[in-house]
């Protein structure tokens, strides 16, 4: 039998956990990060997707672009010079219901990245809102 370590089964949790949100939700997702990024931002996504289902691992990459995407989802990257195309968000109209389902998956994936174990965790994942959904 393997000697599986608590790194290596945390990783092997974290990146099954980050394959099946991406995958339950690679249409909206898709969509999200055209709509706030543009088409490099797609293209980049659509990247990142190719990517995790080659990865055996969380790599720093991996990792990265993790956090990339749920900054996009999250507009943390907006203001941000070095962002794919950072106006693209002001074109949607605040009452939109797209918006809706954009801060549902920006929602969801926060709760994936703050549930996966410590040691795998993209890092700069949201930690306040753990420390916070861990305290109420």
């Amino acid at each position: 039998m393997p000697n599986i370590t608590p790194a290596q089964s945390a990783g092997a949790i974290a990146l099954w956990s980050i394959r099946r949100f991406v995958a339950e939700h690679f249409a909206g997702l898709s969509e999200a990060s055209l709509l706030l990024g543009g088409p490099a931002a797609q293209r980049r996504f659509l990247r990142l997707v190719s990517r995790l289902r080659h990865a055996s691992g969380l790599g720093p990459h991996l990792r990265r672009e993790i956090r990339w995407l749920h900054g996009v989802l999250t507009l943390e990257l907006v203001g941000d010079p070095d962002a794919t195309d950072p106006g693209h968000f002001c074109d949607i109209r605040p009452d939109d219901l797209v918006v809706t389902g954009i801060c549902r998956l920006a929602a969801a994936m926060t709760e994936v990245l703050c549930s996966l174990p410590d040691a795998s965790a993209p890092a700069a994942t949201p930690l306040a809102a753990k420390g916070a959904r861990v305290a109420a």
